[in-house]
C-alpha cells in the first residue's frame, strides 16, 4: 500500500479502514506520518482515536501531548487508557497533572468494569514512566490501599501497577513505601511486583536505602518482616551491582530458608565467584531446598574449593540435592583450571608407571 493511499484511507475510509490505516502508519516507522496521525486524533469514532493513539507509541512525538491530554478527559475509558499509555511512553511532564486527574476521576466511577480498571492501571504506570515526583502521592496511596471497593483480583492488579509505577519513579518516599510493603501479610503476587519494582531502582540513594533495610532494627517482628530481606536480596541482584555483596553475605546465617535461597540465587546473578565459598556451609543446611540451591550456585560459580563438600552431598538421600551436587561437580571438573587443583572422587587405582608428573628427585 502506498503512502498516499494510506493517508487517503485514514482520512476518508470507513472506521475499520481508518483503524487499519493508523496501524499501517505505525508500522512504517517514518516520523513524517505524525502530522496525519495528530490530525486523526480528532476522529469522531472512539475506536479510531484509540488506534491512532496506539500508533503514536511508535513516534512518541511531543507535539502529540496536548491532543493526548484532551483524550484523558473523555468519558470513554478505553480512550483514556490508550492515551495514558502513549503519554507515559512519551515521558512529557505536561501530562502529570492530567494523568493524576484522570485516575482520580475514573476512581470515582468504580471500577465498575474492566475498561475502567485498565484506564487506572495504565495511568499509574504512565505516571511512573514520566518520573515526576508529583505522582508519588497518588502512587503511594494506590499501593497501600488500592480501590475502596473492587473485585479482589482487580484490587491486587492496581496495587501491582502502583508498585511498578513507584519503581519507575525512583523517589525516596516511594522507595521506602515499597520496602515497607515487603511483609508476610501481603499476597505473593504483590510481593513479586514490589521486588521487581525495587530491582528497577538505579539511584545511589535507593541502593543505600535497600542495603540499610537488610538489617532488622531492634524490636522488629522478624517473623513478619523476613520477606523484606528476601525481596531486597532479589532486588539487589536484579540491579546487578556487586557492591551489594558485602551487605548480602552475612545473611548466609539467616534462620529463614527463603532468605538463604534468595542469597544463593542472587550471588549467581551477580556472578560472585570471589565470595562463592561463603555458600559451602549451606550444603549442610537442614532444608533440602537450600542444599539444592547452594549446590547449584557453587557449580554455576565454579567454586573449586567446593568440590570436596559437593562429592559428599552427591550421595544425599534427597535426589534433587544429589543431582544438583553431581551437576555442580561436573561443571567444576570441566573448568580448564580444575585438573590439578580440585578434589576428584577416586577412580580405579593406577599403577606407578601410569602416573604422570615430575620425576622424583
Amino acid at each position: 500500500m502506498s503512502f498516499d493511499q494510506t493517508i487517503n484511507e485514514l482520512r476518508y475510509g470507513g472506521p475499520q479502514v481508518r483503524m487499519r490505516a493508523a496501524t499501517h502508519l505505525a508500522e512504517m516507522n517514518n516520523p513524517q506520518v505524525t502530522p496525519y496521525l495528530l490530525e486523526a486524533l480528532k476522529d469522531e469514532d472512539a475506536e479510531v482515536r484509540i488506534a491512532v493513539a496506539h500508533a503514536l507509541n511508535t513516534y512518541r512525538d511531543p507535539q502529540a501531548v496536548p491532543l493526548l491530554i484532551e483524550l484523558l478527559n473523555e468519558k470513554n475509558f478505553a480512550v483514556n487508557a490508550t492515551a495514558a499509555t502513549t503519554l507515559g511512553l512519551t515521558g512529557d511532564e505536561r501530562a502529570v497533572k492530567p494523568l493524576i486527574h484522570m485516575v482520580e476521576r475514573v476512581l470515582r466511577f468504580g471500577p465498575g468494569n474492566l475498561v475502567q480498571h485498565q484506564a487506572i492501571v495504565q495511568g499509574l504506570v504512565a505516571l511512573g514512566r514520566i518520573r515526576d515526583e508529583r505522582a508519588a502521592g497518588l502512587l503511594i496511596k494506590m499501593l497501600k490501599k488500592g480501590y475502596k471497593h473492587s473485585v479482589s483480583d482487580w484490587q491486587l492488579q492496581v496495587r501491582q501497577a502502583a508498585a511498578l509505577g513507584l519503581g519507575l519513579l525512583d523517589q525516596p518516599t516511594g522507595n521506602e513505601t515499597l520496602i515497607d510493603t515487603l511483609t508476610d501479610d501481603e499476597p505473593v503476587e504483590l510481593l513479586e511486583s514490589v521486588t521487581t519494582a525495587l530491582g528497577m531502582l538505579r539511584s545511589e540513594h535507593s541502593f543505600r536505602m535497600m542495603a540499610g533495610y537488610l538489617r532488622f532494627a531492634p524490636f522488629e517482628n522478624e517473623n513478619k518482616l523476613f520477606r523484606r530481606q528476601q525481596g531486597l536480596i532479589i532486588a539487589l541482584g536484579q540491579r546487578g551491582d556487586r557492591a551489594a555483596v558485602p551487605y548480602l553475605l552475612p545473611l548466609v546465617t539467616s534462620v529463614y530458608a527463603e532468605v538463604r535461597i534468595a542469597l544463593t540465587e542472587t550471588l549467581v546473578k551477580l556472578g560472585e565467584t570471589e565470595q562463592g565459598e561463603a555458600l559451602i556451609p549451606l550444603l549442610r543446611d537442614r532444608s533440602s531446598d537450600v542444599r539444592t540451591a547452594a549446590a547449584t550456585a557453587l557449580g554455576v560459580l565454579g567454586v573449586q574449593s567446593a568440590a570436596g563438600p559437593l562429592s559428599a552431598v552427591a550421595v544425599d538421600p534427597d535426589r534433587r540435592v544429589a543431582g544438583a551436587a553431581q551437576n555442580a561437580l561436573d561443571n567444576i571438573k570441566a573448568l580448564p583450571s580444575a585438573q590439578n587443583n580440585v578434589y576428584l572422587p577416586s577412580g580405579p587405582t593406577a599403577s606407578p608407571d601410569d602416573k604422570q608428573g615430575p620425576p622424583n628427585r
